[in-house]
């Protein structure tokens, strides 16, 4: 989504392409990241803790990048609205950055674990942590989007 933000400015005139980026972003999404429901492991409790967040928020984020839902009006007051959007407002581009370098982190810690420099449990727990952590924040950012509060 960031290389796309970025090649999106040259080509602000050719509003085909949002749509086309949003379908793709839904399709790769849906295709990739959305578990199969007899695939999955249910059992396993990483499943809730890691994979169903995740891939509820790429699910969302992925939906956004459609043209229709991507910016909505939103109420400043009684009198005038304002136009707020998924990839300025809400998840930015520093809010990817920091989501990416979480998960280098997590990845980076569960390589410690499995060489035995951490405890695996405490590096699940934190793990944990940091994931909810992220989509707590992200989900208090996108509420006022989501109801059309400023």
């Amino acid at each position: 989504r960031i290389a796309w933000n970025c090649f999106r400015r040259y080509f602000a005139s050719l509003p085909t392409l949002d749509w086309v980026w949003g379908c793709l972003a839904v399709l790769y999404a849906t295709r990739y990241f959305l578990p199969r429901i007899h695939e999955t492991e249910w059992r396993n409790g990483n499943t809730y803790v890691f994979v169903l967040p995740m891939a509820g928020g790429i699910m969302a984020d992925a939906f956004f990048q459609l043209p229709v839902l991507q910016c909505l009006e939103s109420d400043v007051n009684n009198f005038s609205a304002e136009l707020t959007c998924w990839n300025k407002d809400v998840v930015n581009e520093f809010d990817l950055l920091c989501v990416l370098l979480s998960a280098l982190v997590v990845a980076f810690v569960f390589t410690l674990a499995f060489r035995g420099t951490f405890g695996i449990r405490q590096c699940y727990w934190g793990s944990a942590m940091v994931v909810h952590s992220i989509c707590i924040y992200l989900v208090v950012k996108a509420l006022p989007f989501l109801f059309g509060i400023n």
